[in-house]
């Protein structure tokens, strides 16, 4: 399993949100790009997860061309932004079900009841979803996403907004995909959180991505200082 992408830019008019950035996601590795609010993270990952086109660049997922051949690739899949993508007035498990019979999965409805338990929102299998919390709407996010068996897994701020025990959940759910193989990017501002489950640190400033080290040769306290220099420099 492999992602990359090389050269990705997007324009919005004549402002540059991404500027010519490189990544590569291999099987069991995660990767984290930090930055803050504003930085292009968003848009760079909606640009690899196919819902939104690049200015220019190239993306090839599993050796297909992301950008040309976008419908090909999206059952490899699993997105968690900040758009749910998912219906409000539908139960957890009626979005799950019809997302599922999109992507015509087998035994569906087990699936479905499964991904829900697993993160642990079997008591509210049957409400919808514009009465969840914060934290219970990313723990459906994380069974959306999950629900195909994507080989790659696409979050963006995946720990905002949650508090300590969601967060603690979705630890060890990307360290669980991550055995099984997938290939993870995560986007995020927070330094602990992403030393704790990356693997592979980038920073994301004013739209320039910049590889800064393995985990094994960075800690969390030099990782947080060089950060912090970093948005101070192009302040």
């Amino acid at each position: 399993m492999r992602l990359s992408a090389s050269q990705i830019s997007k324009h919005f008019g004549h402002r540059a949100i991404v500027k010519n950035a490189n990544l590569t996601i291999n099987s069991g590795e995660v990767v984290v790009i930090f930055g803050p609010n504003g930085a292009g993270k968003t848009t760079f990952i909606k640009i690899l997860a196919t819902l939104l086109r690049p200015t220019s660049g190239e993306l090839d997922i599993e050796g297909i061309d992301g950008i040309t051949d976008y419908a090909k690739v999206r059952h490899k899949l699993g997105v968690i932004i900040h758009d749910h993508l998912a219906y409000p007035t539908l139960s957890a498990f009626e979005n799950l079900k019809f997302f599922g019979q999109m992507s015509g999965i087998e035994y569906l409805e087990t699936r479905c009841e499964s991904l829900l338990n697993e993160v642990g929102l079997q008591r509210f299998v049957h409400e919808p979803l514009h009465i969840f919390s914060r934290g219970m709407t990313q723990r459906f996010m994380i069974a959306r996403a999950l629900l195909h068996n994507p080989s790659i897994l696409l979050l963006d701020e995946p720990f905002s907004g949650l508090d300590a025990a969601a967060k603690q959940f979705v630890q060890k759910r990307i360290a669980q995909e991550r055995e099984n193989g997938k290939g993870i990017l995560i986007t995020t501002h927070n330094t602990e959180l992403g030393h704790l489950v990356g693997t592979r640190f980038l920073f994301m400033i004013n739209g320039d991505l910049e590889e800064i080290a393995e985990k094994e040769e960075i800690s969390e306290e030099d990782l947080l200082q060089r950060y912090e220099e970093r948005i101070i420099d192009t302040a």
